[in-house]
């Protein structure tokens, strides 16, 4: 704009300087008049034109950072859609696993989904995959808490002995599934493998102890013993069920958000990136 002022300026002292000279060499030369109109125009026309040029570079400039920041937001939105996808996979597998989500942390959502800084952008950009995933994690709690509740009423029943108390915690989930038709569990099968212990003669790599003999058979004995009611049986039936349709839904919200991580335009806007 300086430089732009300064032309209009150099323009119009030229001018008015020919303009001086002309109507002292020739006065009354109605040219004198034509030659100030010229300036005039001139001027108009160089403050215009320089001005819209500085308005389109104005909003190229614009377009151009709104692009930048759009661009490098929907790079951050995809990464976290990916990480989602690969979180929902595992929660798939999760729940076809009958792991109970609340023990792996006190907050139940932290649990099954870890909250990220840029998650509440997801609603914005990406509604329909927000809210089946804002769904999912619901449904999903809930059945979390289904599934704690079974588990208090299997702990209930089970009457362990001081030794043996240390393996209601493999025992427990064990049951669970036995209730509901399903294999007791990697946990539970470490017991299982050293109940051989006796049959091997004391020779098991899995037991160094000796003081563990006992309390690990009688835990697998307990679970061979023990015998599900026929309400108990039907609803850990029903939870097991009801998690694979679970298990189902994660899959496909996994794969809606891995489809999402590919998109190459960002719809909608946020606090991190402008409207177009």
């Amino acid at each position: 704009m300086f430089l732009t002022l300064a032309a209009v300026v150099a323009v119009i002292v030229l001018a008015y300087g020919g303009f001086y000279l002309f109507v002292n060499k020739f006065p009354g030369h109605r040219g004198a008049g034509q030659v100030v109109t010229v300036t005039r125009t001139i001027a108009v026309c160089i403050v215009f034109s320089v001005g819209l040029n500085q308005l389109w570079g104005a909003r190229r400039d614009r377009d151009q950072r709104v692009w930048t920041a759009r661009s490098q937001h929907l790079q951050r939105l995809q990464i976290l859609l990916r990480t989602e996808s690969e979180s929902l996979t595992g929660m798939a597998q999760a729940l076809r696993e009958g792991r109970y989500f609340a023990l792996v942390a006190d907050d139940a959502r932290k649990a099954v989904w870890r909250d990220d800084t840029l998650t509440t952008d997801i609603e914005r950009h990406f509604p329909e995959y927000f809210r089946e995933r804002e769904r999912l994690i619901r449904t999903i709690l809930e059945h979390d808490s289904k599934l704690g509740h079974i588990r208090q009423i299997v702990s209930a029943t089970l009457r362990l002995t001081e030794a043996t108390e240390f393996y209601r915690s493999d025992l427990v989930p064990a049951l669970v599934k036995k209730c509901g038709g399903a294999a007791p569990g990697v946990s539970f099968n470490h017991i299982a493998d050293n109940s051989a212990f006796r049959r091997m003669g004391g020779r098991s790599s899995g037991v160094r102890n000796p003081d563990q003999i006992m309390p690990m058979r009688d835990a697998f004995r307990t679970y061979e013993q023990y015998r599900c009611t026929s309400d108990l049986a039907r609803m850990c039936q029903s939870l097991f069920d009801r998690a694979a349709d679970l298990a189902d839904a994660a899959l496909v919200a996994s794969e809606a958000a891995r489809r999402y991580a590919e998109e190459t335009v960002l719809h909608g806007s946020c606090t991190y990136a402008p409207a177009e």
